[in-house]
């Protein structure tokens, strides 16, 4: 067999072995779809709620892992929850012209600026003074102060991380990321944070970007606007500045680990972030573009949201499925007093500062 033949046969492997799995998170997104209005329904309080059908997926899926479980067969085919929610936001551009991602985007841009790399430092700090390794340190300064799980698996190789730092640092971040997706939308109800507020509270504050986007859709304000396409815009700031708090970190540890400093003597500083540089971003400002230039009609804009809610809908069910709560247990004491300080102080400073300047 020639080589091209080989590949398309390795790829047909690939896609059958992924069916299952696409055919379960499938499953669990259309009943979440599908049951979310009946939960509501059955009471008042509930109804006050305002639960959206991305939280019930990312619940759901949860629950059949940890209980059930999910079979080995079922597993190929969710690894596809960051293609998903990725081509959610590219398809996001729909939503915003280029005068107002401008406008939204240079005031995410400047509150994302100070609190992510003010909390990746202080994260280190902190780190040492605890004596943790310094590879585990940066997994978790990058984890919980960027965008949660991918901003710990870009660090991983720059800092010589090892597999049980990055599950230590994936634990943590996912303990806090669900507790965030839960409480956050209630804190926005209470002090009556409109769409615009909220957006930004929950991108600086929520660590992991999957939760930012599913709690910002989770949010209404009081006139009746969602809050996901601003949490959004927050979201692409904080993975646009992920290259950038990849090399300070590394040569942050590089300061403490002759291993990391012999490595990082040898790398190209500005081809690392280019490397680590979210392609994805590319295409969520050309869509901005082709609407800004009116390329898209009005029903166009409007099956491409649905296009859009399902992406974000199936891409949480798939992240549902594959979070154990015995991972999140694995964190352990220092992991958990430093994630709970650092993040609660991040939300905290986050919730006065959309208070203060933002309306």
């Amino acid at each position: 067999m020639n080589q091209q033949g080989s590949s398309n046969t390795t790829a047909i492997d690939g896609i059958m072995k992924a069916i299952p799995g696409v055919l379960l998170f499938v499953s669990v997104a259309v009943f979440a779809w599908y049951i979310t209005p009946k939960i509501t329904a059955l009471h008042p309080a509930i109804k006050a709620l305002s639960i959206s059908n991305f939280i019930v997926a990312i619940l759901l899926g949860m629950l059949i892992l940890n209980t059930v479980g999910v079979p080995e067969i079922f597993k190929a085919g969710l690894k596809f929850s960051t293609i998903l929610t990725k081509t959610g936001i590219v398809v996001m551009g729909v939503k915003y012209s280029f005068e107002s991602l401008i406008k939204t985007g240079s005031e995410a841009l400047i509150i994302i600026a100070i609190f992510l790399f003010s909390s990746a430092i202080i994260l280190m700090l902190l780190s040492r003074k605890l004596n943790m390794p310094p590879a585990l340190g940066a997994c978790l300064a990058a984890g919980l102060s960027v965008c949660g799980v991918s901003a710990a698996i870009a660090i991983a190789p720059a800092v010589r991380a090892k597999n049980e730092d990055m599950a230590y640092t994936i634990a943590v971040v996912l303990m806090f990321g669900l507790l965030a997706l839960i409480v956050f939308p209630y804190i926005g109800t209470y002090f009556g944070l409109s769409a615009n507020q909220f957006g930004a509270f929950a991108g600086v504050g929520i660590i992991n970007s999957a939760q930012v986007l599913a709690a910002g859709a989770a949010f209404t304000d009081a006139t009746g606007v969602n809050a996901a396409h601003i949490a959004g815009v927050y979201n692409i700031g904080r993975v646009m500045f992920l290259p950038i708090v990849v090399l300070m970190l590394a040569m942050m540890v590089a300061t403490q680990d002759e291993e990391v400093k012999d490595h990082m003597a040898g790398v190209n500083k500005m081809q690392m972030i280019i490397d680590k540089f979210p392609v994805f971003v590319f295409g969520f400002i050309a869509v901005v573009l082709l609407n800004t230039f009116e390329f898209f009609t009005k029903p166009e804009v409007k099956q491409a949201t649905v296009f859009m809610d399902w992406c974000f809908l199936l891409g949480f069910a798939s992240i549902g499925l594959t979070t154990r709560l015995a991972d999140i247990k694995a964190a352990g004491l220092s992991g958990l007093v430093l994630g709970f300080v650092v993040a609660t102080i991040k939300a905290a400073l986050a919730l006065f500062v959309v208070l203060t300047f933002l309306n």
